[in-house]
């Protein structure tokens, strides 16, 4: 099946055949007839199509959307509407008031998940009734379109487009697949390069933007390879989707050789994620050096929110329904964390929880305020103990935030009073293997005894599981360097040949304190500890200390980066030697 490796056959068909099977109808255009649209019914053995009957979706190629389909869905999922209020919603959503391309998809985003409004339901007299373009409660209720070759006009010239695929939910454009076949060089920066000019980001007016108003994310895949992205994203930001959760591999194919391609589709492209990545796991964001981004979730964001939330709503317990996030640094924990807020905000079961943040991070602080707004949650800020118990009482549906560093040691070591007895709160802390946690996560334990608590980290010591439980999901360093999303740590081993300035009387020491011991029990106890005691000896931190500064001014000073010491314990930086060098640092 599919040997031939050409792009149609080897790519862009077994695309679209495993787009049937997970539910979608699939069409390829006649790129010389905008009105021929044929259904594709099946794909034989060979992975060639199985055509059915022409069917006509638009008039000419300058339409990038199916306004009939849509006229159609707006009244299926708002069944009280007529038909002049749903040509002024049509309106709405096809005349956006922005003038970039970004504006205008964030503007058309906030529409379809936010919806809008007509002057009133005539059949009952509600006045500003909602109307929705998509129905995510009800799956059944969308329609999902797959076509290929969906040939575009260029705007004001007798040139077009072909994007290879484009996926339409309820008439709208959500999501365009470019292919490219893997005998040419380097075909998934080629797919990329033909995204910019769909997008006129090559410095000429080369494609139709109006077509990328309604895009959730695009796709460039050579068969083998796959991966995803906004209009925002750079080359570097196009990732691999490497899990098909909630699906296995086995509900893709029983053989072995799975693609990237194949996971991508099962894991972004069956309909309901689909539906929820539009939903809960899109973000525009704030960006210091481009401005505004848009970011959707990444596969293991996604897939620990989902277990997130099916861990609360099944646990029977506090214990049940926490755990531990185990992701590495860098890897978006903050993020996974927002998705988590908008996902049970989204979720009417849910909605009514108060979540509580414990973190030491303003940009963390900055994220949840702008995710606020796009949830309705309220953030609280409490910069002091009292002003956390205060907003801790109270059984409101909010988020609060506990800003660990702003708060006393002193005033963290008392202990709190019984707060609220609530099931419904959730406790989610920010790298809980902090040790300045220690008092509160006892507190909160204590005045909150009811709540969930889930903590997230990257680096988990054996304090954090008998705190917190069971581990919700792991994404280790070696997953987030083989997804290019963190970059790989390279060490320099560095020796010393430090040795004790008096053996002799270490010896007779160690015999006169552990001389009630047999043997085996003094082997165990110098293999636990002398190593540690070797670390803190004041002789070898001065020698180590030297070396990092010559190191550092050799290296690392002149290239105008930075350094960070850790130490085998908080005694070892306290000598003369560490502070020596944690000053020139």
């Amino acid at each position: 099946m599919y040997k031939k490796l050409d792009e149609e056959y080897y790519v862009e068909n077994p695309f679209l055949a495993h787009l049937h099977k997970l539910g979608w109808q699939v069409f390829r255009q006649n790129k010389d007839d905008p009105e021929e649209v044929k259904e594709i019914k099946s794909f034989n053995s060979s992975g060639e199509p199985v055509y059915g009957e022409s069917v006509k979706f638009r008039e000419n190629f300058r339409e990038v959307i199916f306004e009939e389909e849509l006229k159609n869905s707006i009244k299926r999922i708002n069944s009280w509407i007529e038909e002049d209020q749903i040509t002024e919603v049509i309106r709405k959503i096809t005349t956006p008031q922005a003038n970039s391309l970004l504006e205008a998809n964030r503007e058309i985003h906030d529409l379809l998940l936010e919806n809008t409004s007509v002057f009133e339901n005539r059949k009952t007299g509600e006045k500003s009734p909602t109307v929705r373009f998509i129905d995510f409660k009800n799956l059944k209720n969308n329609s999902f379109t797959a076509i290929s070759q969906f040939k575009v006009n260029v705007p004001g010239t007798e040139k077009h487009i072909i994007p290879d695929i484009v996926l339409f939910v309820n008439g709208l454009p959500l999501v365009a697949v470019e292919c490219k076949a893997p005998v040419i060089a380097d075909p998934v920066s080629e797919a990329f390069t033909q995204l910019l000019r769909y997008q006129n980001k090559r410095g000429e007016k080369e494609g139709n933007e109006k077509l990328l108003w309604y895009n959730l994310f695009m796709v460039i895949t050579s068969g083998q390879e796959a991966r995803c992205g906004t209009i925002t994203s750079g080359y570097e930001y196009f990732v691999e989707w490497k899990d098909p959760y909630p699906y296995c591999l086995s509900d893709i194919s029983e053989d072995k050789n799975i693609t990237s391609q194949q996971v991508l589709v099962q894991g972004m492209l069956s309909r309901k994620n689909l539906l929820d990545i539009l939903h809960t796991f899109t973000l525009f964001k704030e960006n210091s050096e481009s401005g505004t981004i848009k970011i959707i979730s990444r596969y293991q964001q996604f897939r620990t929110v989902k277990k997130i939330i099916v861990k609360i709503k099944e646990g029977k317990t506090p214990c049940e329904r926490g755990g531990i996030v185990w992701h590495t640094q860098g890897s978006g924990k903050s993020l996974t964390m927002m998705y988590t807020v908008r996902a049970m905000y989204r979720d009417p079961e849910l909605k009514k929880y108060k979540i509580v943040f414990v973190t030491d991070r303003k940009d963390l602080e900055k994220q949840l305020r702008d995710t606020s707004k796009s949830v309705g949650y309220t953030v609280n800020l409490a910069e002091n103990i009292r002003k956390f118990q205060e907003l801790l009482k109270t059984n409101t549906p909010d988020l609060v935030m506990g800003m660990i560093h702003k708060f006393q040691e002193r005033e963290l070591k008392k202990e709190f009073p019984l707060l609220n007895e609530s099931s419904n709160i959730l406790i989610m802390i920010d790298e809980a293997h902090r040790n300045q946690y220690k008092y509160l996560g006892a507190n909160l334990k204590k005045s909150l005894p009811n709540a969930i608590r889930i903590a997230f980290t990257g680096t988990p010591i054996e304090k954090t599981k008998r705190t917190f439980g069971d581990y919700i999901d792991k994404y280790s360093i070696k997953q987030s360097v083989d997804d290019g999303v963190t970059v790989e740590i390279i060490y320099e081993g560095r020796t010393h040949s430090g040795k004790l300035t008096d053996e002799e009387a270490v010896n007779k020491k160690f015999e006169d304190v552990f001389s009630m011991l047999d043997a085996e029990e003094k082997d165990r106890i110098m293999g636990r500890y002398t190593w540690r005691s070797y670390l803190e000896d004041k002789n070898v931190i001065g020698d180590k200390a030297k070396d990092m500064i010559d190191h550092y001014f050799t290296h690392v000073f002149p290239n105008k980066f930075k350094a960070q010491v850790v130490t085998v314990s908080r005694l070892a930086p306290d000598f003369d030697s560490f502070s020596l060098f944690s000053h020139f640092l």
